[in-house]
């Protein structure tokens, strides 16, 4: 096996900057969350004014992870060229400018549009904050993206609690997109305060140069199986956090505060489950933190659909929020000591594998649903949860017979 490539040292940066950087990193978690889940608290009422149905709204989705994924795919020279922290406040200023088109959207067809535009903002988001947080916090890396990525979970209860009571009091959802958008905007003049740890324009920011660094990722002999783990990984986020508050709308007859509610019970077990991680879990022991939270994640999602009440799928929801918790930056900060390759690429490789995980899942339940239900559907989330728990044991058994 070839050796490593040596990883890049982090660019210099005094304290004061890493820690405008990482409060930025956390601010940027909670404005991509709630861009990301503020559809979902919205769906059932933006549905019935533009009439769609379940499968056309999973679609909607699709159209904001297929824009994320591609910009994904971009990022490496993006980040090369412009640094982290600056293409980070210039891309969520872009994501604000998407909330706010999707605010005035007058047709199916305008949103759409409006989530290309935000999908664009938000997946040089979804490609470079936990890049920058390995940069500016390299040791213990696991500790830090997961204090870091708990503030998504923190973005994602925020909206749904939020979204949620106002909906219900009669509030218009255009407004929700509005308020989010001042989220975003906030957010991208963080990152740009927080521009002095990028380093300086290195000289192998050509297309070329990126490519042949993406390649190095592309061919380690392990990527794939850490790629496969961060598509179940994604899968089994996407299903909860889409659509829990459309099934205590639909299965339950719920109002948008009860589902949002629903959503920010999941939300909150992740948050728990993050903030736990950052704490008491070494970089050593994220294996087989990932493996036993795969094995819980798949009792209690078999045990969700039979669940009859909303309090006791609030409780579910909750577990199983901390059974997802520590999957995607878990699997990352693992995958970077593992992979040859530069850490930003590996990083980005990984979300380009996670992010359609999360939204096509997503579809499939909708599309699944509109015709067993909700309920019935979710019987597709347990093998998800087996499946990464088998791989990351054939994944440390890897290291074992190194």
């Amino acid at each position: 096996m070839p050796a490593p490539s040596p990883k890049p040292a982090p660019p210099p940066a005094a304290p004061a900057a890493t820690r405008a950087a990482l409060l930025a990193s956390c601010l940027g978690m909670a404005a991509y969350a709630s861009s990301a889940t503020i559809t979902p608290i919205c769906l059932v009422i933006v549905a019935h004014e533009f009439g769609f149905g379940l499968g056309r709204a999973g679609g909607l989705e699709i159209a904001r992870s297929v824009l994320v994924t591609a910009v994904l795919l971009a990022s490496p020279w993006i980040a090369a060229r412009f640094g982290k922290a600056r293409a980070l406040g210039w891309a969520s200023l872009l994501m604000g400018l998407g909330l706010v088109a999707y605010g005035l959207s007058p047709t199916y067809g305008a949103i759409v549009l409006a989530l290309a535009l935000l999908g664009t903002g938000s997946g040089v988001l979804e490609a470079l904050i936990n890049p920058l947080v390995q940069d500016v916090a390299p040791r213990e890396p696991g500790r830090w993206l997961n204090l870091v990525n708990a503030f998504w979970s923190v973005g994602v209860l925020a909206t749904m609690l939020g979204g949620g009571e106002w909906l219900t009091r009669g509030g218009d959802w255009r407004t929700t997109m509005f308020l989010l958008g001042g989220l975003a905007f906030a957010t991208g003049a963080a990152f740009l305060r927080a521009r002095k740890v990028d380093a300086p324009h290195p000289g192998d920011a050509t297309p070329a140069a990126v490519w042949g660094r993406t390649r190095e990722v592309l061919v380690a002999p392990r990527f794939g199986g850490f790629a496969v783990m961060m598509v179940l990984a994604g899968g089994v986020e996407g299903a909860f956090t889409f659509w829990s508050a459309s099934l205590v709308q639909l299965e339950f007859a719920g109002s948008a505060r009860a589902g949002g509610v629903a959503t920010a019970c999941f939300a909150g077990g992740m948050i728990a489950g993050r903030f736990a991680a950052a704490a008491w879990v070494p970089q050593t022991g994220l294996a087989r933190l990932v493996t036993l939270s795969a094995l819980g994640g798949a009792v209690v999602s078999a045990v969700l659909p039979l669940l009859g009440s909303v309090v006791a799928l609030g409780a579910g929801l909750t577990l199983a929020g901390l059974s997802v918790a520590c999957f995607w930056p878990s699997l990352q900060a693992y995958a970077a000591e593992r992979l040859r390759g530069e850490t930003t690429e590996i990083f980005i490789l990984l979300s380009v594998a996670g992010i359609p995980g999360f939204g096509g899942v997503s579809w499939a339940l909708g599309a699944l649903g509109e015709g067993v239900g909700l309920r019935t559907a979710l019987w597709l989330v347990p093998p998800l949860f087996l499946g990464l728990a088998a791989l990351m044991v054939w994944e440390r058994r890897q290291d074992t017979a190194r």
